[in-house]
């Protein structure tokens, strides 16, 4: 397992991190093994700080998938962690993604049929979801929202090239743009759990965070 994290970003407030494939983010409640935060805290122990609602994932902003890799950000005392709550909340932190694309998915279950197109290389997917398959591992997209639904969630996919997407989104639920663009028929490579080609990695990674910050857009891109 790898031992350190690449830091692409840091100044007294904020430090954004580069999480490679297949390690996860933070730990789960009571789990002891490495993550990003327990390798990142080696350097910078102020990241373990219990600011938020789940103490055991210290100012780790938002995770990325185990076997996703990209940019990570992470708070360096509380006022910071607490403006970049409020930001998220206001879904005033954009967050891009490149996926490299599968021509088409096998048949899946629990899909409602797609109802959006590309226009002028771009697409906008809407949905809520709703946890899908044994133990809820997976999830699939509502299109009406239900009294139950709490949010919606919206991601922008635009075209770089036949087998390459850029995927922006502002909030997140867990394997968000992985089942959108299952939904749209064309999942990640390497995404066997929404029927992506075969390949020994999934093809996802977070190149991009932006967010208002000093009077001014602070944008962090690998």
């Amino acid at each position: 397992m790898q031992k350190t994290i690449e830091v692409i970003f840091e100044n007294h407030d904020i430090l954004a991190f580069y999480k490679p494939k297949n390690l996860p983010t933070v730990p789960l409640k009571g789990q002891e093994c490495d993550t990003l935060l327990s390798i990142g805290a080696k350097d910078f122990p102020e990241i373990l700080s219990p600011y938020g609602k789940n103490p055991w994932e210290g100012t780790i902003l938002h995770r990325l998938d185990t076997p996703t890799s990209g940019i990570v950000i992470a708070a360096r005392n509380k006022e910071t962690y607490n403006y970049l709550v409020s930001l998220q909340d206001m879904d005033k932190i954009e967050k891009r993604y490149r996926a490299e694309i599968s021509d088409s998915r096998k048949e899946m279950m629990g899909f409602e049929p797609f109802p959006y197109s590309f226009s002028k290389g771009r697409m906008e997917i809407v949905s809520s979801f709703r946890s899908f398959g044994p133990k809820g591992a997976s999830v699939r997209p509502l299109l009406l929202k239900r009294k139950e639904d709490q949010r919606i969630y919206n991601t922008i996919v635009e075209s770089i090239t036949d087998k390459s997407v850029l995927c922006t989104i502002t909030r997140g639920f867990r394997h968000q743009i992985r089942c959108h663009l299952s939904w749209s028929g064309h999942p990640i490579v390497g995404d066997d759990r929404y029927g992506g080609e075969e390949n020994d990695f999934l093809l996802l990674e977070a190149v991009s965070v932006s967010f208002p910050y000093k009077n001014r857009l602070l944008e962090i891109s690998i």
